[in-house]
């Protein structure tokens, strides 16, 4: 499989030649472009586990490569029908926090991970801001197992059920891997928004209690 050298752009920031000077290639059409890698050098030196820098790097949009010139085989064959949740688990939980409201509406279990379905209404973000919101998760069950980093996945933004215009709707799922234990009966989560640390006062993270 073959990509297209001439679409290549930094992974990270999304910029290309002559934007940036130099760029290292890495697997298929991934490239972080030098001054990322400065940030990244200078997030690796900081000891703090969630420093300003690294939030930030977290918050940017994914960026869209370049897509390889020729399919892969396996797209020519019949694709699996999606698979269907083995459990489903409805909540009803909401919680407010400065003029933020995060809603878990429901936990989907599969053979070998589980989703977390949300709505996440919040203030929307002025013309021209860099970032896309994101929440991370920290996820522990009564036995000590523990989920963490998980920055939302799949983040759609709903305008269609937005009711005011000072606020804008997001629906989220974020995927976790494996599965809680069977003798698990209670999960806590909670969930942090990395760019909270530019508000005064931050905001404090969420937290849910959950019976499985």
């Amino acid at each position: 499989m073959s990509f297209d050298r001439t679409l290549a752009r930094c992974s990270f920031c999304g910029r290309r030649p002559p934007e940036v000077r130099r760029m290292i290639a890495g697997p298929g059409a991934a490239y972080i472009c030098e001054a990322c890698l400065q940030t990244c050098n200078e997030i690796l030196q900081d000891p703090r586990p969630f420093s300003p820098k690294a939030l930030e790097l977290a918050s940017r949009p994914p960026v869209v490569v370049a897509a390889p010139l020729e399919p892969p085989a396996s797209s020519q064959e019949e694709q699996p029908a999606p698979r269907e949740a083995l459990r489903t688990l409805t909540l009803e939980l909401e919680q407010k926090q400065q003029d933020m409201t995060l809603m878990l509406y429901q936990i989907q279990f599969y053979a070998h991970y589980f989703d977390l379905h949300y709505l996440w209404i919040r203030p929307p973000l002025t013309p021209g801001f860099a970032f896309v919101p994101r929440l991370i998760f920290f996820l522990k069950d009564n036995l000590g197992q523990q989920w963490s980093g998980d920055q939302g996945g799949m983040l759609l933004a709903r305008p269609e059920l937005a009711s005011d215009p000072n606020h804008a709707v997001y629906q989220g799922r974020a995927r976790f891997r494996p599965l809680p234990s069977p003798e698990a009966h209670r999960l806590t989560i909670r969930a942090a928004d990395p760019l909270g640390q530019f508000e005064d006062p931050p905001p404090r993270p969420w937290q849910f209690e959950i019976t499985l």
